[in-house]
């Protein structure tokens, strides 16, 4: 470890704990004049509610928060438990209110086997609101392309408002000898 202008630098097996985040590294540097932490090398950071492992991380303060970016970035939220989001991003931006996710892909299948997954250019989860909101987003099966949307919203836990699934039904009656058509697109209010 060295102390240089501020700036306490820290390599080889690098861990740093607090009541709120564990982040591990190869190397780290911590600026006491801004609090802002610099990253690299086998990065494991976690907070309250995910685990991003990467090679590259900066983090700063924002009064209380803390906001942290990573690059080339695997994520998990396991505050959901084993059906938390995963996925790999190029950059996620991780803030206590909202997390920014960059050509990324993001599912809710276990770890490593992804059988469905949405890629997508922007993927934004707002905390806040419960709500995904993805951009120019793909949904795959199986790594084959099923679905391009624009864009594309869902709930992050629990249920939602919306349209279910329609249902399309014909019938006759015999008296009159006539067809007649049914189509019903329920509608769920939460």
């Amino acid at each position: 470890s060295e102390f240089i202008d501020e700036k306490y630098t820290l390599s080889g097996n690098v861990e740093v704990n607090s009541k709120n985040l564990f982040l591990s590294a190869n190397n780290v540097e911590v600026s006491s004049s801004d609090s802002s932490i610099i990253a690299t090398g086998n990065i494991k950071f976690q907070d309250d509610s995910y685990l991003i492992t990467s090679d590259f991380l900066s983090a700063s303060r924002d009064g209380d928060n803390l906001i942290a970016t990573a690059t080339n970035a695997k994520y998990q939220d396991y505050s959901a438990g084993l059906r938390g989001a995963n996925g790999f991003t190029e950059v996620i931006n991780r803030t206590p209110s909202s997390v920014i996710l960059n050509n990324s892909s993001y599912s809710l299948c276990p770890v490593n086997k992804n059988d469905w997954l949405i890629d997508a250019d922007k993927i934004e989860l707002n905390l806040e609101k419960n709500r995904g909101l993805a951009n120019n987003a793909t949904i795959r099966f199986y790594g084959v392309p099923i679905f391009y949307t624009p864009k594309y919203s869902w709930v992050l836990s629990g249920r939602g408002s919306g349209f279910l699934t329609p249902s399309y039904s014909t019938y006759n009656e015999s008296v009159k000898g006539e067809s007649h058509y049914s189509l019903r697109t329920p509608y769920y209010f939460n």
